[in-house]
Formats: structure tokens, C-alpha cells, sequence
């Protein structure tokens, strides 16, 4: 089983702006081996859609001034052939640090297009797509910064200061914050399971001033907003230094929900961070020495690529996404549509889809589409991590 997570990702061809985003298979969008990093940032700044844009690569081979990012313009998700993008939207590219950042800008459409970007790697002749979806009603229209850099992930650091940028109208910021435990997502063969978590008051709330360095030290979720009364703003969890890695072991028990009967979690539960309590528990679900620490390292090596694909309003390892991706691993296949994503997995013969379900806590976020059928292949995979055989 291991072999899922060093299975070679699938690229795109040199014509891969030739082919329609939904004929793509882009599970290297979530596979930790891919050579190439891609970010795109969306801000609605006024009359106008900005895209943030910072990418770096993974591997010695090749450098971002060596890769070149070509755009264009797409009306849907099956037009194969699109419009360049004029360089006038295009603003000049900086290189630092071994990462390559730019902004392009559009006006605000009266209907939505897909900017779709295309990294070409020319020592190999590899390539990689990337696309968002440029629309009016988009709610994002604040962002942080960080020594310069925007912050592509939802997700900041307790202990720096950042930097608050607004749509441009010089308004204050109202933050609110919410110190809730959000609960993990249910196995998916659970089909009662709620769309959407029902959100509680924010437990308390105050005002900033844009452009002016500030710490979000209460971990937890921030959502800022210039207009309280409409539903553009920016949310982002405050989380310790060392995420999406967890390293505390109180840190480590609730992601063992998943994999643990009730009456071991429980024990993990009253261990109260004590680790040799903690690694009685794990070895007596693995019983083997060995077993447990190949168990806690592929498991948790797991929770950290959940926790940095798919944070949203709570951690990535409790969405749906991050939920599938932490028992059964990277996708084989990632089929993209407007509204739906759907993961293959060819070992297990299994197929998951998930529907956009966005919110202004986050505007891309999924939900997955439950099914009893789901529940053999689930146990039998959590069998499998049982006997840390992954």
C-alpha cells in the first residue's frame, strides 16, 4: 500500500492547453512527490479581480526562472481551446528566494471564465495545469501579507505579524473570532452526515486598521470583514509554527479517531498528554514495536499533506477531502468539473465525489457525497492501518 504514496503523478502534455480542464487528470494537485508548486490567490479589490500568484519547485533539476507560465482565458470547463492572456494583465514577475511571484488583473465579469495557467518544465518537456474560476460574486476582498509575501493558505502562524490589505477603500476591519473545536468529518458512509457545520457567536470581536503589522496569537478561526453586513471578507486559522505538522502529543489523539476503536480512544483521550500512556495505547493497537512507529509516521505524514491541501475553517485532516486523502491516500485520478471533484482510486476500486459547497468562511470548500456502500472498503482499509501495513 505504500506505493500510493510514491505513485508517480500524471502530466499534462505540451498540449495541454489543447484539452478541456474536465478531461484532466490532475491528481497532482495533491500528491506531496509533485516537482512543482503553483498558488493562486483571488482578491476583488473594487472593479477589479486580482490573482496572486506565487510558485516554486520541489526538485534541483530545474529552477523557477528556468520554467516558464503561460495563461489563458476559458469559457468552461470543456472548451478545449482558449485566448492568451494579454500581457497588459499581466504585471512583471519577481524572483526570490527561489520563488516566483506576480499579479495579473481583470475586471470584474459579468459572468464567470477560468484563468488557466500552464507550468512547462523545458529540460524534461513536463507540464502542469492550474485554473481558478474568475467571478463577480467572488467574496474574498482582504488579504494578509507577510515580509512582503501574500498568504495563499488559510492558515497563519500564532507568534508573526502580518499585514491587513483591503478592497481598496480604506475602511477598517471588523475580526471576529471563534475559539470552537470543530468536529471531524464522519466516515463516509455515514449519510446522515450535516453539509455544512452549524457555526457558533464568535467569542469575541474588535477592529483594525489595514496596513498596520498585527498578531492573531489565539488559536482558532479569524474572519475579517470591511462590511458586516454583506459576505465578503477572509477567514484563516491561527495555528502553532509547526503546522500542518502536529508535534505535541495532546496534538496527536483526536486525528486518531479514525483508526481507533471507542474504547482506545478514550485511553489516548486520558493519557492527558502523558507519552508513555500514549504509546502503550498505540502499541497495543499494532502490537509491534516496528509496526507502531511505521504506523505513527505514514499516519501523521498523512495528516500533515491533509492539513496542507485542504485547511479550510478547521483543520484540513477533519474536512471530507482531507478526511479521504488521510485513510486512502493521493488519488489515482482527480477529474475537476464547476462544481464537483471526483477522486478514483484504482486499487481499491473506489470513487469519491465531492460538491462545492462555499461559504465566506471559505468559498471553495467540499463536501462529499455519502454512501453506505462506501463502508467495505473503509473498514477494510482501517484494518490496513491497523496492522500498519501503508
Amino acid at each position: 500500500m505504500k506505493s500510493l504514496f510514491s505513485i508517480m503523478f500524471f502530466t499534462i502534455s505540451l498540449s495541454g492547453f489543447s484539452q478541456a480542464i474536465g478531461s484532466l487528470n490532475l491528481n497532482y494537485l495533491y500528491n506531496p512527490q509533485n516537482e512543482v508548486d503553483l498558488q493562486l490567490k483571488l482578491v476583488k479589490e473594487q472593479n477589479q479581480i486580482k490573482v496572486y500568484y506565487s510558485f516554486r519547485v520541489a526538485t534541483v533539476q530545474f529552477t523557477p526562472e528556468s520554467c516558464s507560465i503561460t495563461w489563458q482565458r476559458k469559457e468552461s470547463f470543456n472548451q478545449r481551446e482558449g485566448t492568451s492572456i494579454t500581457p497588459e494583465e499581466i504585471q512583471p514577475a519577481i524572483i526570490e528566494n527561489g520563488v516566483k511571484t506576480g499579479i495579473l488583473s481583470f475586471p470584474v465579469p459579468e459572468k464567470p471564465w477560468l484563468l488557466v495557467a500552464k507550468v512547462s518544465n523545458p529540460i524534461d518537456e513536463k507540464s502542469w495545469v492550474y485554473f481558478r474560476t474568475i467571478e463577480a460574486n467572488y467574496p474574498v476582498n482582504t488579504y494578509l501579507t507577510w515580509e512582503g509575501s501574500i498568504i495563499t493558505k488559510p492558515f497563519v502562524s500564532a507568534t508573526k505579524e502580518y499585514i491587513p490589505h483591503g478592497s481598496g477603500s480604506g475602511k477598517p476591519l471588523r475580526v471576529f473570532f471563534y475559539k470552537h473545536t470543530f468536529n471531524p468529518a464522519s466516515p463516509p458512509f455515514v449519510e446522515s452526515e450535516s453539509t455544512v457545520d452549524q457555526f457558533i457567536f464568535h467569542d469575541s470581536t474588535f477592529t483594525i486598521e489595514i496596513e498596520n503589522k498585527i498578531k492573531f496569537p489565539s488559536p482558532g478561526l479569524y474572519l475579517l470583514q470591511e462590511d458586516t453586513t454583506g459576505v465578503d471578507g477572509i477567514s484563516f486559522r491561527s495555528t502553532p509554527d509547526a503546522y500542518p505538522k502536529y508535534t505535541r502529543v495532546d496534538d496527536l489523539v483526536n486525528p486518531l479517531v479514525y483508526v481507533c476503536t471507542e474504547e482506545e480512544f478514550a485511553e489516548l483521550k486520558n493519557a492527558n498528554g502523558d507519552k508513555a500512556k500514549f504509546d502503550k495505547v498505540i502499541l497495543s493497537i499494532t502490537r509491534d514495536k516496528e509496526r507502531a512507529k511505521n504506523f505513527m509516521r505514514n499516519y501523521f505524514r498523512n495528516i500533515e499533506y491533509a492539513n496542507r491541501y485542504f485547511s479550510s475553517y478547521k483543520e484540513g485532516w477533519k474536512t471530507d477531502r482531507g478526511m479521504i486523502f488521510l485513510i486512502y491516500g493521493t488519488p489515482d485520478e482527480v477529474i475537476k468539473t464547476a462544481q464537483n471533484e471526483t477522486w478514483n482510486y484504482k486499487g481499491f476500486k473506489q470513487s469519491f465525489t465531492f460538491v462545492k459547497t462555499g461559504s465566506v468562511y471559505d468559498p471553495d470548500y467540499y463536501v462529499l457525497v455519502r454512501e453506505k456502500r462506501f463502508s467495505e472498503t473503509w473498514f477494510s482499509t482501517i484494518d490496513l492501518w491497523r496492522k500498519s501495513r501503508f
